[in-house]
């Protein structure tokens, strides 16, 4: 899904419902859900507790692990609680974390969901905290995401794509479409507010956070939130580093269920003020899809048909696009990234492979195609 600007609930009210300023955060709780994570769960236990303000509890929900997620997370300093008959992934094992620790915990709180193959900059929650205090109506902090230095040229595709995403989201003022399961900040009122809405002002069942039957749960608790009226932001100040997918096969499969996922999502939530502006970009992004495919066309037919020749001016655009990307590029580093940047046409190629997912995504979608998830 493209960039969107999440409208700002009116200051001071939050679903219609009156809002203080924000409370001191007495305590951050860090909940990550791992399925058999051993490889990168030390990293992300460390990150959260090397913080300038670190969380008073970390807790690694272990979902139907079979390697040692268990031992090395307890060894890092994690608490760590196994699911319990749990066939709802990632977001199974969080509603069960939430509903075993949210009555330990005031209004005042936050709960931090993070993967388990993610890393924090050292003063992302002291960051993430100032946020919550100053704007008082912000029902949950997106990271930022960046991806892990590339080790071949599909990574450097997506770290380039990444990191051009962080730049429109500055450029937007911190909007963002998604808070992103790498890693969102949730003040515990907030999430009380979801759990109790369930079922009457949004959709899912009642006492629930995360819907479990969502391609994309991240995603649709966005939306739950927006319409509850709170806002949704994102600063580059709150990175969050985390592993992208290292080959085309995998990467398929991912976007294949994030594209999907956030199609259904707004088909659950319908046309309304929430979602109108959202469903314009989504149709937006299927027109510019087929913009070139159009385009191609009718030069091939004036050309054969007219002998028309395409007007040279329009190579003076190609010094614009590849100025952009040399500009992302330099934020990934890397000589692998520029190299893509400076010839441009590679990364011309990966967005409108982006646009063929989108479109096999909505035909799953409408198809009613069995859900995929990347292993």
């Amino acid at each position: 899904m493209t960039a969107v600007q999440c409208a700002p609930a009116p200051e001071g009210v939050a679903g219609g419902q009156p809002v203080g300023p924000a409370l001191p955060a007495a305590r951050i709780v860090a909940l990550i859900p791992a399925h058999n994570e051993e490889a990168g769960i030390a990293a992300t236990v460390r990150s959260l507790l090397a913080q300038t303000r670190p969380p008073e509890r970390v807790i690694v929900m272990a979902d139907n692990c079979t390697d040692r997620t268990v031992e090395v997370a307890r060894a890092e300093g994690a608490e760590v609680h196994e699911t319990v008959g749990n066939t709802a992934k990632k977001a199974g094992a969080l509603n069960q974390g939430l509903r075993a620790h949210m009555t330990d915990l005031d209004d005042g709180d936050v709960v931090v969901c993070m993967d388990a193959d993610g890393a924090l900059e050292p003063d992302f929650l002291e960051q993430a905290l100032q946020v919550l205090a100053e704007r008082p109506n912000v029902g949950g902090l997106s990271g930022a995401v960046v991806a892990r230095q590339p080790q071949n040229t599909v990574e450097a595709f997506q770290a380039i794509e990444y990191a051009r995403g962080t730049r429109l989201m500055a450029r937007a003022g911190g909007a963002v479409h998604v808070l992103s399961g790498a890693c969102a900040v949730f003040p515990v009122r907030v999430l009380r507010h979801v759990a109790r809405a369930r079922g009457t002002q949004i959709p899912g069942e009642p006492g629930t956070w995360f819907m479990e039957h969502s391609l994309t749960e991240d995603y649709e608790l966005t939306l739950a939130i927006k319409q509850l009226g709170y806002a949704c932001t994102s600063t580059r100040r709150c990175r969050v580093v985390t592993d992208v997918m290292p080959t085309f096969e995998m990467l398929a499969t991912q976007r294949l269920r994030w594209y999907r996922g956030a199609m259904e999502s707004l088909w659950l939530y319908g046309w309304s003020r929430l979602t109108d502006r959202i469903w314009l970009q989504v149709g937006f992004t299927f027109f510019a899809s087929v913009l070139f495919p159009m385009a191609l066309v009718i030069l091939s037919v004036s050309y054969l048909a007219w002998g028309a020749q395409p007007a040279w001016e329009y190579a003076l655009l190609f010094p614009i696009f590849i100025a952009e990307g040399v500009v992302v590029a330099r934020r990934v580093g890397g000589r692998r990234a520029h190299l893509l940047a400076w010839t441009f046409l590679p990364l011309w190629a990966y967005d409108n492979l982006l646009f063929v997912y989108y479109w096999r995504s909505l035909l799953r979608a409408t198809r009613g195609d069995a859900q995929a998830w990347v292993t």
